[in-house]
């Protein structure tokens, strides 16, 4: 008797190890201001939630972020015909555009998270090198990837 309360027990514990687990977040459903955080450029002092959107305001520099669903070529050939170029980020494919318009540095960025998901980005910071903004934008790029939720 006691060895079947014993099985009994071991298939219970089984059961409950293999119940499905909540599934994570789809793409779709990621918060888009929960991938930047204080400290990624400055002191964040704000954010405004939009569709898919988010904007971040930091000590010097404002963040406008987007969460896509579109192919990266398609997606980024707007900002390569328009004097963009490729990097890469964390392994994903990134394009980037940096103008400087009186004193204030604009840069866009599209970078590639998984097949026909793109998080895109738009740096706006009062600077004269823009090299230094697009730099802040490849890395921010970073911390979005690192904390976008593993789904499929």
């Amino acid at each position: 008797m006691k060895r079947r309360l014993g099985v009994a027990a071991l298939l219970v514990a089984l059961a409950a190890c293999t119940a499905e687990q909540p599934a994570p977040p789809k793409f779709e459903d990621t918060d888009p201001c929960t991938l930047l955080a204080s400290g990624d450029a400055g002191s964040l002092t704000g954010t405004s939630k939009g569709t898919r959107a988010c904007d971040f305001t930091f000590d010097s520099l404002t963040v406008r972020l987007v969460l896509r669903t579109e192919k990266f070529a398609d997606a980024s050939q707007k900002l390569l015909s328009g004097g963009g170029y490729g990097a890469v980020v964390n392994d994903h494919p990134m394009t980037r555009r940096c103008t400087d318009a009186s004193g204030t540095v604009t840069c866009e960025g599209l970078v590639e998270a998984r097949d026909g998901q793109l998080i895109e980005l738009t740096v706006v910071q009062r600077s004269n090198d823009s090299n230094m903004v697009g730099q802040t934008t490849q890395g921010l790029a970073a911390k979005a990837l690192e904390r976008l939720p593993v789904t499929s």
